[in-house]
């Protein structure tokens, strides 16, 4: 076995446990710059042992190419979130809801609607739809006379709008697992999408039957968020949006994604009036930092031989313990789930390759090479979703904020159906 590798691994794993677990406060230090640490950590250690440093293969598995894609989706996500796209999104869910029998339909568009129009990060969506979940949820909860009803709705919230960064096509994580694998763009949308509808329904039942959550009586909306006002030209920024995201599905032309985001966001910033600062102020920095942390990590674990001894004991896991193949390969893609992260890139794009070079190894084994592609779309959903039930700072504390709940009894429904 590679001692270096090995030391690389085990300095990675430690990292994150030690995040996880509270003994690295993240207050203190969080865990994007406890991976920038580790990862400096890791060169340090390999180049005194004499390891020699690769500098090929610390770009290769840094992978600087998605890069591009997804700066360009936040870039946009920002302008259209600036113009006030995602606030019109939320009043026209509130119109359906004072329907004669819109609720119904309400609660099935609010809950997927961060899946059915999906964002490089879920938590864009939160922010606006939270405040209207709750309502409806409140409204619900009065005519059933069922207290759970508000935490069913915000919890599958919260679990379609933190998986949902893996279907999305602008700069998502399954966008950034396609570059990485070298798959054809948009690939892993279509399974993704109907994985995590079927996952946020699951969620709703586990807080209903199993855990029982209830959110406190009554639930108060502040008089702002409730009437929040949709800014002039918020409708057109979203109709914007759906119709050439919508062209882009279909047509698949030949421009570069990127390109066509941030002409996209050039045209929503002269409609709008978004000026630079708003556009600043709309771009969210925490995912990106996230995965910028995690390609740095990647790329060290790539070029001291972490991925390489990692892949090793999977093998031997695989060949030598009753687990097997299949059992060693549910475990890594559950990964994310056993080490939630506060944003699911810094895992995914740390140990993608590792995913990639122990999916061709199953394939192998199994004859099947279609179990690769299957391996890393599974991989890829449980790193998006892990920020739902994440204990540092992932998109579950503001559902968990927002009703009230105590942190214990918050983690676990968004877990357990995966």
């Amino acid at each position: 076995m590679n001692l270096i590798g090995a030391i690389a691994l085990g300095i990675f794993l430690l990292t994150l446990v030690a995040s996880i677990r509270g003994w690295i406060p993240q207050r203190v230090l969080p865990i994007q710059s406890a991976l920038l640490a580790a990862s400096a950590l890791i060169a340090l250690v390999g180049i005194l042992s004499g390891a020699p440093l690769n500098w090929g293969d610390l770009i290769s598995y840094t992978s600087i190419h998605p890069v591009t894609a997804t700066i360009a989706g936040f870039v946009f996500a920002g302008a259209l979130r600036a113009a006030g796209g995602f606030e019109a999104a939320a009043s026209l869910v509130s119109r359906v809801m004072r329907l004669k029998y819109g609720s119904p339909f309400a609660v099935m568009l609010l809950v997927n609607l961060p899946t059915i129009f999906a964002m490089p990060c879920g938590r864009i969506w939160v922010a606006p739809l939270l405040p209207v979940t709750i309502l409806l949820g409140e409204e619900i909860a009065r005519k059933n006379k069922d207290r759970a009803v508000p935490a069913m709705l915000v919890f599958g919230l919260v679990i379609n709008a933190a998986a949902s960064c893996g279907p999305s096509l602008i700069g998502g994580i399954g966008a950034l697992g396609e570059g990485m694998g070298r798959y054809p763009a948009g690939s892993f949308s279509n399974p993704q999408s109907i994985a995590i509808v079927i996952i946020s329904a699951l969620v709703m039942l586990f807080v209903k039957y199993f855990y029982r959550e209830k959110a406190p009586l009554p639930v108060r909306v502040s008089a702002d968020a409730e009437n929040r006002p949709v800014p002039e030209h918020g409708f057109f920024s979203l109709i914007i949006f759906i119709i050439v995201l919508g062209a882009t599905v279909a047509f698949e032309p030949p421009v570069p994604l990127q390109t066509i985001l941030v002409g996209l966001t050039i045209v929503v910033m002269l409609v709008e009036g978004v000026s630079i600062n708003d556009l600043v102020g709309g771009i969210m920095l925490h995912p990106l930092t996230a995965m910028l942390s995690g390609f740095i990590a990647a790329g060290v674990l790539g070029a001291f031989g972490g991925f390489t001894v990692l892949v090793g004991l999977l093998d031997f896991a695989a060949s030598s313990t009753p687990l097997g193949y299949a059992g060693v390969a549910v475990l890594l893609a559950y990964l994310p789930i056993i080490f939630p992260m506060p944003c699911g890139r810094i895992l995914a794009v740390s140990l993608i390759p590792a995913v990639l070079m122990f999916g061709e190894r199953l394939a192998e084994a199994t004859a099947v090479p279609s179990v690769q592609p299957a391996l890393l779309i599974a991989f890829i959903l449980c790193a998006a979703a892990s920020c739902g039930p994440s204990p540092l700072g992932g998109i579950g504390s503001l559902g968990r904020g927002g009703l009230g709940s105590r942190i214990s009894t918050t983690a676990f429904p968004r877990c357990w159906p995966y």
